[in-house]
């Protein structure tokens, strides 16, 4: 077979595993793998076997010539908490790379529109104006005046995909990338502890940073969180209702605004309804309320499930005839993990 050993790093790295891990679990040395996946020794079809049963994807994976972008990459955006540990990152690139394939291979036989209400927009052609730069979007987008309804809805209407992954961590909130001609696509995070709420200003986040980052700057996350707070609260929209305010009105608005109660007080006091003092003192009132970091459950905002990657994958298996077996030999996945990753309350045996 043409061994690829880009795809041997994949696959290692998706199943969390380090050369030494994959060694021992293969039974080879640790010296085989290294040089295996530096192409300095050729791999047999029996150590190709091995492989494939221990990391648990298809033989034919490991011949694909699929982009793989590495770890750190600037593709690669998130949303996350600075005490992520790289070997998890790693891993979730890893899988993010392998997604991005399937999803790839899946949009060859679809005629879904280009990303094509996504916009590459410079920050300098703007005098590093990001809050006119979410404006833009907007408009571009033909969103109404006030709150966006459905986020997720949106970015799929122009172009994006949302994917619901379990990063079975709290620590990351979302993965963003465009590697064109590929639409722009945003991985969230399904742990059930992360609210609708969350998600949300996640996904605006994310959506700042694939339309204004080409290259990683010092200060992107600041302007990704500025970008998120203009595209959901447009200043001159929502500062007539940032007065007088205290956790029961903010409550109110997080139900209207669909973004949290903090992020509320910190657009407010962004727009000068707030003094510092206001600030700490509502900030502390949540704190007492709450008892902990999470705002109240009867607050919540329900989380949006995207579509477009489930009718995909529908239009395969109806429309086009494929049958789980072949729709997985497709994307070089095996059956098993082809039905938990896109139909996990499936029982459907055969779509012929």
């Amino acid at each position: 077979m043409d061994f690829n050993p880009e795809m041997l790093v994949l696959a290692r790295e998706s199943r969390g595993h380090t050369q030494s891990s994959l060694a021992r679990s293969v039974g080879v040395v640790q010296a085989t793998i290294s040089k295996a996946e530096s192409a300095t020794i050729p791999v047999s079809e029996e150590l190709v076997a091995k492989l494939s049963a221990v990391l648990q994807y298809p033989t034919q994976f490991f011949s694909q010539r699929d982009a793989v972008y590495g770890f750190a990459s600037s593709i690669f955006y998130h949303r996350r908490q600075q005490s992520l540990s790289n070997r998890t990152l790693r891993q979730l690139h890893a899988q993010v790379n392998i997604r991005r394939n399937h999803i790839k291979r899946l949009l060859r036989a679809a005629e879904l529109d280009s990303s094509e209400g996504f916009l590459h927009l410079d920050l300098d052609d703007y005098r590093r104006n990001v809050e006119k730069i979410a404006q833009l979007v907007r408009g571009a987008w033909r969103l109404p005046p006030g709150p966006v309804r459905n986020l997720t809805e949106a970015i799929e209407s122009n172009g994006g995909i949302v994917v619901r992954k379990d990063f079975e961590t709290r620590k990351i909130d979302a993965i963003s990338e465009w590697t064109e001609p590929c639409p722009p696509l945003f991985f969230v995070n399904s742990q059930p502890e992360i609210t609708g709420d969350r998600l949300r200003y996640s996904l605006a986040h994310e959506i700042g940073h694939v339309v204004m980052h080409r290259l990683p700057t010092p200060d992107m996350e600041d302007q990704a969180n500025r970008f998120a707070s203009e595209f959901l609260m447009p200043a001159h929209e929502i500062k007539p209702y940032l007065f007088r305010l205290n956790i029961p009105k903010l409550a109110v608005l997080k139900a209207e605004w669909k973004v949290s109660i903090a992020a509320l007080i910190e657009r407010a006091f962004e727009l000068g309804s707030l003094t510092r003092h206001q600030r700490q003192n509502l900030i502390i009132g949540l704190k007492r309320s709450t008892h902990s970091f999470r705002e109240p459950k009867e607050t919540d905002i329900p989380i949006e499930n995207p579509r477009v990657l489930d009718e995909l994958v529908e239009l395969h298996m109806h429309d086009l005839g494929y049958s789980i077996d072949e729709i997985s030999s497709m994307v070089a996945e095996l059956e098993t993990n082809f039905r938990s990753l896109y139909l996990p309350n499936s029982k459907v045996v055969n779509f012929r």
